[in-house]
């Protein structure tokens, strides 16, 4: 494929009549002063490079304007994204998923990290596919038009030393090893990849660290 943008972000200027050559999911080729051939993709007025959100968390969203009422604190907090967390599913998360994700494309964000860690099913009970959770994230990533990088994040324990509770226990996977055997299994697409992340020195026990990384 091959684009013609009138006017592009280069180097840190704007810069007339650029002529991107792309095979796949790569730029092969980047030309400014190029008149525009016939076979190319006209792209209107000035082209940004898409944005990178390194850091989210999809669920979350539905927290947006919800939990600084009554003057909260971080803890309030945490009890609403837990009473979140308690009531999605597959499904569900889809929805919410492919919502947030297109808000992304529509402010220019092309690629997402999501720091992923609401795994499996209520009490912890995985779901038939123990990856229901995962691939939900990534369908929404494909059908909302951007790139993922799934951060499947490993979480053992509510505190040092403390185990987990009610929501929390569907973040956890007992081990770390059963954490990588979950993780191993999961296949994504084109337009994703799957990256290792520990929730917080908190929620994996100093003895798991060497099997995550």
């Amino acid at each position: 494929m091959r684009y013609h943008a009138a006017h592009a972000w280069l180097d840190g200027a704007v810069v007339a009549d650029v002529l991107l050559e792309v095979d796949g999911t790569r730029f092969t080729s980047v030309a400014s002063g190029v008149p525009a051939p016939p076979d190319a993709v006209r792209l209107a007025g000035l082209t940004l490079p898409g944005l990178a959100n390194a850091h989210s968390h999809a669920f979350h969203r539905a927290l947006r304007g919800r939990v600084q009422a009554s003057r909260g604190t971080f803890w309030t907090w945490r009890s609403q994204m837990y009473t979140v967390a308690a009531r999605l599913d597959p499904d569900t998360y889809f929805a919410l998923a492919r919502a947030v994700y297109a808000e992304m494309a529509l402010a220019g964000i092309s690629c997402v990290g999501e720091f992923h860690y609401l795994h499996h099913g209520p009490g912890g009970v995985p779901y038939r596919d123990a990856n229901a959770m995962s691939a939900a994230l990534l369908a929404a990533a494909d059908e909302a038009g951007v790139r993922i990088t799934l951060l499947d994040a490993c979480y053992l324990t509510g505190g040092i030393g403390d185990p987990l509770l009610g929501p929390q226990l569907r973040f956890g996977d007992g081990t770390a090893s059963a954490w990588a055997s979950r993780v191993s299994a999961l296949r994504p697409g084109a337009h994703a990849r799957v990256g290792a992340a520990i929730h917080s020195v908190r929620a994996v026990p100093r003895r798991e660290l060497d099997e995550v990384a």
